[in-house]
């Protein structure tokens, strides 16, 4: 059985998923590289809030809020690692790369599809 919150949590990472094409699309007008790069951040913010909500809505004991707390510290902790040693990754292994169509990308699925996702219908 599902909560309300992760099912807002999964609405919201669908929508992050979906982002994805017009960013790629977009960005492919400045050419192929400007593509893959622009996938490539746009995947990895998705990846980190997939990382971030499996952490998250993993099962645990509801008689203990703390414990939850503390695991969303964690999880956060966790995910913004995995940002930065991703991105670390990418600057140092790809190459040619787009870094404007990089953190466009990034952005676009990490901060504009939480601000779109409260005026799209579906919000419960």
């Amino acid at each position: 059985m599902q909560t309300p919150d992760r099912k807002k949590a999964a609405r919201l990472l669908r929508y992050q998923f979906f982002m994805l094409l017009p960013a790629v699309l977009g960005a492919w007008a400045f050419g192929v590289n400007a593509a893959w790069s622009a996938f490539l951040g746009g995947f990895l913010a998705l990846a980190a809030n997939l990382l971030f909500a499996a952490l998250v809505f993993a099962a645990y004991d509801a008689s203990e809020p703390g414990k939850l707390a503390t695991r969303m510290y964690v999880a956060e902790a966790v995910k913004l690692l995995f940002v930065g040693l991703a991105f670390a990754a990418i600057f140092v292994w790809i190459r040619p790369l787009n870094v404007a169509a990089l953190f466009v990308a990034f952005f676009m699925v990490q901060v504009v599809t939480p601000l779109l996702a409260h005026v799209l219908p579906g919000r419960e």
